[in-house]
């Protein structure tokens, strides 16, 4: 089905100055030295197996990549924390929107990118495989103005950054379901337009709502002008309580098959590096979202909320672990809604190409589960509040109150509360 779009004409250029929860990580750097909380990453390889690396790869240089979306942020993780060092690897990071065309053209070795449009190049012989989960659902979001009070005050207004009209998209179907508004295309002007575009427009009140995922949604939130009416999970029937294996597929670490067979001892190094970041963005939150607020150049309160948000609020939805469960899962949430046609549906065609389980079970990577039931539901249960995740959380790393971010310091009081107390939250 032809995806129909109304078209609005917006003068983005002219908005750019109007967000101002940023700030210049070139200049004001707020990322601790890893050592000063406690974290060796040296200490953290010590279980892996190392095998043995050619001379071409010792001097081999990872082309990685991962776009402006905080569901990528372990990339850099394993750059600021030293692990992709203390793994004897040598990557060059790029941020670019590109990546997935990047990966299909065997321009990048690995990159970070979502699940769609990754099922949709391999289906049609892209020439990359899913080495590795990376976030599982939840933490995309409605976000609509002030002036929106009730769900139904949507309907007749502008929406941006949707990539397909709602009568097809199962995203904003089980938004209409669950907050009783409609899905049809006639009820709204549909506006195409990038989530950080979208999020200058509706500050600039060019718009009323937009859909996006982190950092722009808290960005909204912590400015007060904009909030949180809905969250899409990206599975049916999933919450932040459920488990592994019955939620989908969101983004994915993604790996060329030409450096997965010609380097294979850098796949498993990298896949092992992957664990490893995630482990660290659970174990030391209060430093891994200050690596984020560098990395994306986005206020260090959007962006301790930002992984908040991604490992408690929500569930443990940032992980290495996928099955074809996970696979299946994903389709569903298209197939549970018959009005969307199959061809608008992502399936994968052939599932031992597109998912290569192997790579981790060579670099002998841990059972996700295990880790966070051990490690880290004693510590940051699900449940949490922020406020007390954030104490918890620099109490971790070695943060001082003269030196941490003053959470208070917000437009938007309830930010500070649980999420459960708000009533439009799905």
């Amino acid at each position: 089905m032809k995806r129909k779009l109304l078209a609005a004409l917006l003068v983005v250029t002219l908005l750019v100055p109007v967000i101002t929860a940023c700030h210049d990580s070139e200049t004001e750097t707020v990322t601790k030295d890893v050592e000063t909380t406690g974290y060796d990453p040296k200490e953290a390889v010590k279980d892996f197996e190392f095998g043995e690396l050619t001379g071409e790869e010792k001097s081999y240089t990872v082309e990685m990549g991962y776009f402006n979306c905080d569901h990528m942020v372990a990339g850099i993780i394993g750059d600021k924390a030293g692990i992709y060092e203390a793994m004897g690897l040598n990557v060059n990071i790029t941020k670019s929107a590109e990546t997935l065309k990047a990966l299909t053209s065997g321009a990048m070795d690995v990159g970070y990118t979502g699940i769609e449009g990754a099922i949709l190049a391999v289906n049609k012989g892209a020439p990359f495989c899913m080495a590795a989960a990376n976030h599982m659902g939840g933490s995309r979001y409605l976000v609509v103005s002030n002036d929106i009070e009730e769900p139904q005050d949507l309907v007749g207004k502008t929406i941006g950054s949707m990539t397909a009209t709602p009568d097809i998209d199962p995203e904003f179907l089980t938004w209409s379901q669950k907050l009783g508004i409609p899905a049809d295309a006639s009820s709204y002007n549909i506006v195409d337009m990038g989530q950080q575009d979208a999020c200058f427009a509706l500050k600039a009140g060019q718009i009323d709502a937009f859909t996006c995922c982190d950092p722009y949604a808290s960005m909204a939130e912590f400015e007060g002008f904009g909030k949180i009416m809905g969250i899409g999970w990206g599975a049916a029937d999933v919450d932040a309580e459920s488990s592994a294996d019955t939620w989908g597929l969101c983004c994915i670490y993604a790996m060329s098959n030409d450096f997965k067979e010609n380097h294979p001892e850098l796949a498993r190094r990298l896949v092992y590096a992957h664990q490893l970041s995630i482990e660290y963005m659970y174990e030391h939150p209060y430093n891994a979202a200050m690596m984020f607020a560098d990395g994306f150049d986005v206020d260090p309160y959007v962006a301790l909320r930002t992984i908040y948000m991604k490992t408690v609020a929500e569930g443990r939805t940032i992980t290495w672990h996928f099955t074809e469960q996970n696979i299946q899962n994903y389709e569903h949430y298209f197939t549970q809604y018959p009005q969307i046609p199959d061809e608008e549906i992502p399936h994968v065609n052939d599932v031992s190409k597109f998912m290569q389980t192997e790579i981790s079970e060579d670099a002998g990577v841990e059972d996700f589960e295990k880790f966070i039931e051990e490690k880290i539901d004693p510590v940051m249960p699900i449940g949490m509040t922020f406020e007390d995740w954030y104490g918890k959380a620099k109490e971790i790393d070695n943060i001082s109150d003269k030196e941490a971010v003053d959470i208070s310091d917000t437009a938007t009081s309830y930010l500070n509360k649980d999420l459960k107390d708000r009533i439009t939250y799905e």
